[in-house]
């Protein structure tokens, strides 16, 4: 069975806002282009490594209201445990 993970994605008119709300921003490339080109570098490994990969979007004002529900820092970490729970473009599918 292939193993499937969730990656956070951004749209390129929601990246001004990313950046705004989370807590790493140290941790995001400085524009959208740059930013793109890394994450779809690492797709491209996960995919070669046998990785099946769900682009999960996510929304500025979306994730900063589900973290303050969760009393979490918009960080990586609830990066991740909010691309678990959200619904992948696949899974729209």
């Amino acid at each position: 069975m292939t193993r499937r993970i969730r990656l956070p994605w951004y749209s390129r008119e929601n990246y001004p806002g990313i950046l705004g709300v989370v807590a790493d921003r140290h941790n995001f490339a400085s524009t959208y282009d740059q930013w793109l080109m890394a994450a779809e570098n690492n797709e491209r490994v996960a995919r070669q490594a046998g990785l099946e990969i769900d682009r999960v979007m996510i929304e500025p004002e979306a994730f900063a209201r589900w973290c303050a529900g969760k009393g979490a820092a918009p960080d990586s970490a609830a990066r991740m445990s909010y691309v678990s729970e959200q619904r992948s473009s696949r899974d729209e599918a």
